[in-house]
């Protein structure tokens, strides 16, 4: 459960103009502890996106849309010199069923998480975006964004981020992280830290902090360089191969 409430927090971030080149560190705290329970980098350049799972050395690439070919995300191993890609059409029919199944659970939180309803409050001057429910409560301390257009070319993406996070890694639908995204962009701003209360006897209490860098550096521009090498070169696979689901990749 601990790993679908991370995902609730995880790729809220701010939302530059599109064409700059730039990095994002996420990390990702359980309560006050100061060890981050997961840590991600990501780096945008010319319109693409690298999501690097630190820990695990795993890519996400997000790519939009492009004539016929719909947006999608390539996934890639390099412990296991493996690639795959999955579309955000497939990513949005496999939310879809994970809704249905969640609203007909007994459980209050997924039951919530399929069709959240928050009471929003927001103090412009302070800039702290609150949603507030029972099952759980979001605290954002958050800047404007100084052009608003960025949220058109970006929103996919974190919208699409957190849908794969979802299929990959959780139980949960991921319409709180949604609802989040829309209220930051309705008010021009995004967070700087985001704070995270579940509701329930253990009182889950997460919180993510954002560290941006606006230019790549010489070795973010090898990591690109890398991966598009290895996508080249690593062997396709289906998604439940990649996922370790299939006898071939055990």
């Amino acid at each position: 459960m601990l790993r679908a409430i991370a995902i609730l927090l995880l790729a809220i971030a701010t939302s530059p103009a599109w064409g700059v080149d730039f990095r994002i560190e996420t990390k990702i705290f359980r309560g006050d502890e100061e060890t981050p329970i997961t840590q991600n980098t990501t780096l945008f350049q010319n319109g693409a996106i690298y999501d690097f799972v630190e820990s695990t050395g795993r890519v996400a690439i997000y790519r939009d849309k492009q004539g016929d070919t719909p947006a999608r995300f390539v996934l890639i191993d390099p412990a296991r010199s493996l690639k795959t890609e999955i579309s955000i059409e497939r990513l949005d029919t496999a939310i879809k069923k994970l809704c249905t199944w969640s609203r007909a659970q007994q459980d209050p939180l997924l039951k919530f998480a399929a069709d959240p309803d928050f009471l929003q409050t927001f103090d412009e001057e302070a800039g702290i975006l609150t949603l507030e429910s029972d099952p759980m409560t979001y605290r954002l301390a958050t800047v404007p964004v100084k052009k608003a257009a960025a949220w058109k070319d970006l929103r996919n993406y974190f919208n699409g981020y957190a849908k794969l996070n979802c299929i990959l890694a959780s139980s949960m639908p991921p319409m709180p992280r949604l609802a989040v995204n829309e209220a930051l962009e309705k008010r021009n701003v995004v967070p700087v830290e985001v704070n995270l209360k579940i509701a329930g006897d253990d009182g889950q209490k997460l919180r993510a902090e954002h560290l941006f860098t606006w230019m790549l550096s010489k070795e973010d521009r090898a990591r690109i360089t890398l991966v598009g090498q290895q996508i080249v070169n690593f062997r396709d696979v289906s998604n439940r191969e990649y996922r370790g689901e299939s006898v071939a990749a055990k």
